[in-house]
């Protein structure tokens, strides 16, 4: 394929990140210095995001036979840098007090921001695995990265396992059916499948195949029943990791899932779409009923994770090709959501944090907090309503999506499975709320105390108070933007 000047701005943003991984391991070499790779992290994340949001509503563009950069990938790219640099700044409160330097920490945090890129943009399973393991094997350094911690082993050695299992499974499936297609493109699996139940009738290993791959990427979003190593790992990890877990890696995986599911016709396959939705109804329900009575802020939004990523599966059950675009922007509007949501809950989990009981992540740790710290607990609410999926939130409106996705497709059990589940979700997260409001003792976040980094924080939180604030009221600001793409 001739290397012609658009695809090098296509490629730009993950060119960036990829050159900057190399240049940071020459920083490291020539000197050690936390705070230096700490600028140079956030620069290559915003150097990245600046090229990525010009390249929005311009021409997709076939990068190789490997990526397929379209607006819609893009658009997901820009949530990932975004909640990258959120993750970036978080790492460096939780990093603060270390008399250590931890040059590495953010060297992996670069390389799972490079491998959710190659995933977002995958159009062919080759890059696919690749984007895969590199976000796979990084995340494993990252899990296990505060070894003094209490489950920081046990986590790290879980997610290991358990991820070498799924992608095991999945590399075997992408064997069976490249055995019965010949080919690993997408658009050419999808187009020879067709023309192979034609001629043939359905294969037992194509479908087999997709079973196994359909496993690995189950285990990634945290789908029932694949999803019982999530509270664990979410409660053994470091904060600014564990948000990694529940946005970027969430983020990739579904969107080159999306992808693929799309590109193959597999909307088609009643046998399949029966699979993806016993899935979903499962991930709903389970989720919801398990956070319910978790004590464990990380735990609880384990659970709720699972069954976010159970609403969002809603949208691959099209009934035709005429309804490919409204499900793109429908999960696009969701993600958002979820992800400011989610960054925005972790932010104020970090935050306050004591320092004299770091690991402390109980939900007393947030009881009375309105009455101390208001903006953090200001924050805490519009998060909540927004997961919730309360009327003046983004949440609802990305909900709102899903109901009127399902309603046109016709999925009336899934629909019960949405409602049912959003009222059970209720009782946990308005549990979380009234704990804001429960008298306590003084709390005293864990902030530093320079004033440079209060006066950022504080800007953090503001901004993080108007985005939710604005795009629930305002949901428009987004949407037009998405539908613009």
């Amino acid at each position: 394929m001739t290397i012609t000047m658009s695809v090098l701005d296509n490629s730009l943003p993950l060119l960036l990140i990829a050159f900057g991984i190399v240049l940071s391991l020459f920083l490291v070499a020539w000197r050690r210095s936390q705070h230096l790779i700490l600028l140079f992290t956030l620069v290559i994340f915003t150097s990245a995001l600046v090229a990525c949001s010009k390249l929005l509503f311009t021409a997709p563009e076939q990068v190789t036979p490997l990526l397929n950069i379209d607006n819609y990938s893009r658009f997901a790219f820009v949530l990932i840098l975004l909640a990258s640099i959120a993750i970036t700044l978080l790492s460096s409160i939780w990093l603060h007090s270390e008399i250590e330097v931890h040059d590495e920490y953010f060297i992996l945090l670069q390389l799972v921001v490079l491998g959710a890129g190659v995933l977002v943009f995958s159009s062919h399973f080759a890059s696919l695995f690749l984007g895969f393991e590199l976000l796979s094997i990084a995340l494993i350094g990252l899990v296990g990265y505060s070894r003094n911690a209490k489950y920081s082993v046990e986590s790290a050695l879980k997610y290991l396992i358990l991820s070498a299992c799924a992608s095991s499974f999945m590399l075997l499936g992408i064997a069976f059916i490249y055995s019965q297609i010949g080919t690993l493109y997408f658009l050419d699996i999808g187009r020879l499948t067709e023309l192979a139940r034609q001629s043939q009738g359905d294969d037992f290993f194509y479908a087999a195949g997709f079973l196994l791959f359909i496993v690995g990427i189950a285990f990634k979003l945290s789908l029932a029943p694949f999803h019982l190593w999530t509270p664990d790992v979410y409660q053994g990890t470091p904060t600014p990791v564990t948000l990694l877990l529940a946005s970027v890696s969430k983020i990739a995986i579904f969107m080159v899932f999306m992808r693929f599911w799309f590109s193959t016709a597999h909307y088609n396959d009643s046998h399949l779409v029966t699979l993806v939705s016993s899935l979903a109804i499962l991930s709903m329900l389970v989720g919801n009923v398990l956070a319910l009575k978790q004590q464990n802020i990380k735990r609880l939004l384990a659970y709720s994770s699972v069954a976010h990523m159970g609403y969002l599966i809603v949208v691959l059950l099209v009934l035709s090709t005429d309804t490919i675009d409204l499900a793109w922007q429908s999960a696009l509007f969701y993600l958002s959501a979820y992800v400011l949501a989610t960054v925005s809950l972790f932010v104020v989990l970090q935050l306050t944090q004591r320092l004299s009981t770091k690991q402390n992540e109980e939900l007393s740790l947030w009881r009375g907090l309105f009455w101390q710290q208001r903006s953090l607990a200001i924050l805490v609410i519009i998060s909540v309503l927004s997961l919730a999926g309360i009327p003046l939130s983004m949440g609802f409106i990305g909900k709102f999506y899903l109901l009127n996705f399902a309603v046109q497709a016709e999925l009336w059990i899934l629909i019960a499975a949405l409602v049912i589940g959003s009222a059970i979700a209720l009782f946990y997260y308005l549990r979380v709320i009234l704990s804001l409001f429960e008298p306590q003792n003084t709390l005293q976040p864990n902030l530093s105390h320079n004033v440079g980094s209060k006066v950022m924080v504080n800007i953090s939180l503001f901004v993080l108070i108007c985005l939710s604030f604005s795009l629930g009221v305002y949901p428009e600001l987004l949407v037009n933007s998405i539908k613009g793409l």
